[in-house]
């Protein structure tokens, strides 16, 4: 019977490591097969002064990344192209690997607490849309 030696040592290791890469790719790749999902936020109106709104958004940036999502877009430029109404002034879009990240960053404690910072400045309505698989 043959001894355990270190170069066993090292290809077990790195056969483990090889594994582990693997599932973290099927789990990544799962995430992305159940669709992305995108959360508009839409400043309705604006109730303080902007200082507010510009704290949340220092608070808001690491939640948001921390819950695996990332800004495509931020905005006080908006433009209407159909319909009637108003413009909302201010407006973002948020990207996350699922639905269910962009539901637990919305009810984490960090982000309720970071809500109460936006809301003490302005209203606001946000929405999280399923994305194509």
């Amino acid at each position: 019977m043959r001894s355990f030696t270190r170069k066993h040592f090292v290809v077990l290791s790195l056969v483990g490591l090889g594994i582990a890469g693997v599932m973290a790719t099927v789990h990544a790749f799962a995430q992305t097969a159940n669709g992305a999902a995108y959360v508009i936020v839409e400043r309705l109106t604006t109730t303080g002064p902007e200082s507010i709104q510009q704290e949340y958004g220092k608070v808001s940036r690491d939640i948001v990344a921390k819950f695996g999502g990332r800004y495509l877009a931020r905005s006080q430029q908006n433009t209407l192209l159909e319909g009637e109404g108003t413009v909302p002034c201010c407006m973002a879009i948020i990207s996350f690997p699922s639905t269910e990240a962009a539901k637990n960053w919305f009810s984490s404690p960090e982000n309720q607490d970071a809500a109460k910072i936006r809301r003490s400045g302005a209203t606001f309505r946000i929405v999280s849309v399923q994305g194509v698989p």
